[in-house]
């Protein structure tokens, strides 16, 4: 009996395709398309036609099968009839196959055809011999057309209403999905890890892990230049001397302050070491904020390195990030010995501003907390 499933196999053989090219391109189950080239998805009754020939297109689609032909092929096999219509485009295919002659076209002569006992006369005595052997003729009341067709073997499909389909029993049958989804905790899992990565990177590159406590922002200056002590406040004015010349032999004072001037934004925070005060400490500077911060021998800076400027008695401290970082400390390190190497450095003047950058609002020692 021609088969539409033998004859897709047989196709798939002739073009050089495997199974799992087949399976690679429908995204079908192996086991399915087994069924689909056995035979056996036919035969199931009692699963949805559509699902099977949804199936069987798909697969007919891989091999590049004209869609109209499957569909009158897949008509032939429910009823039974199938006589290798899709190999009709292949003969050499078709010529190794055996038509199927329906049983139909079998019990049903042609029209206008008359059988030879029609033609030859009977005989007296074979007339006799007729009415002896025939059976009494007796009425049988005419079977329902489902009757008649569930004694040739073939069932009628269901309804294909929504009610019909047994969605819960759709994947084992055809193993629809033969793979365990991820569980959902794992998925939840994964995104935690990723934020709580996320949340650390960001923490790191904003140093809050070396900081050992974080005081409210400080905004507002506790302590304003008062008077005209160079020492202690860095006057941002030079201080003119009786002959209007700063000394010849200035010399850097035991205390030195560093000033930091937040010019470009918010320096949100600043961290700040030093020998005088050896404790990391942050501190918020709001743009066009100055804050003067002291040291003896050495103090280090770590922050928005771009938003900042550094002057040493008003003198502007440039290319400071490509001269004086330090990468065990991943800090600005700023000591003694660079200044002492130019005398200029212990001559306060005016703040040394870049071009195009404004002055700062606020100039004052740093808040101490």
């Amino acid at each position: 009996m021609a088969s539409l499933g033998k004859d897709l196999a047989s196709v798939r053989a002739h073009l050089g395709y495997s199974l799992q090219d087949i399976q690679n391109s429908t995204k079908i189950p192996l086991n399915t398309l087994q069924a689909i080239e056995n035979g056996a998805i036919f035969n199931q009754s009692d699963e949805i036609k559509t699902y099977v020939r949804s199936f069987v297109r798909s697969y007919g689609r891989a091999l590049k099968l004209d869609d109209e032909i499957l569909v009158k092929a897949l008509n032939q096999q429910e009823k039974d009839k199938y006589n290798h219509l899709i190999l009709e485009n292949f003969p050499e295919l078709y010529a190794e196959a055996e038509p199927q002659i329906t049983s139909e076209e079998e019990e049903i002569p042609s029209a206008g055809s008359k059988g030879a006992d029609e033609d030859v006369p009977k005989t007296s005595s074979e007339k006799s011999a007729a009415e002896t052997s025939a059976p009494p003729a007796t009425e049988e009341p005419q079977k329902p057309a489902e009757e008649e067709k569930t004694q040739s073997g073939f069932k009628p499909a269901p309804d294909p209403g929504v009610r019909n389909v047994n969605w819960a029993d759709m994947g084992r049958r055809f193993s629809i999905v033969d793979q365990k989804s991820t569980p959902i905790w794992i998925i939840g899992a994964i995104i935690v890890v990723i934020l709580v990565l996320a949340a650390a990177y960001i923490l790191f590159e904003n140093d809050f892990f070396t900081s050992e406590t974080q005081p409210a922002q400080q905004t507002v200056p506790e302590e304003p230049i008062q008077g005209n002590n160079a020492t202690q406040n860095l006057q941002l004015e030079l201080s003119d001397s009786p002959s209007g010349e700063s000394e010849a032999a200035a010399e850097l004072d035991d205390v030195l302050y560093l000033t930091i001037y937040a010019a470009a934004d918010k320096l949100e925070p600043v961290r700040i070491w030093s020998d005088l005060k050896p404790r990391i400490d942050p501190y918020w500077i709001n743009q066009g904020t100055a804050f003067h911060f002291e040291f003896t021998d050495s103090i280090r800076v770590r922050g928005q390195y771009s938003r900042m400027l550094l002057f040493l008695n008003g003198h502007l401290i440039e290319n400071f990030r490509q001269n004086h970082f330090n990468p065990a400390e991943n800090s600005i390190e700023l000591t003694r010995s660079f200044f002492e190497e130019d005398p200029e450095w212990a001559t306060p003047v005016s703040l040394e501003l870049p071009e195009n950058v404004s002055p700062p609002d606020t100039v004052a020692n740093r808040p101490r907390f």
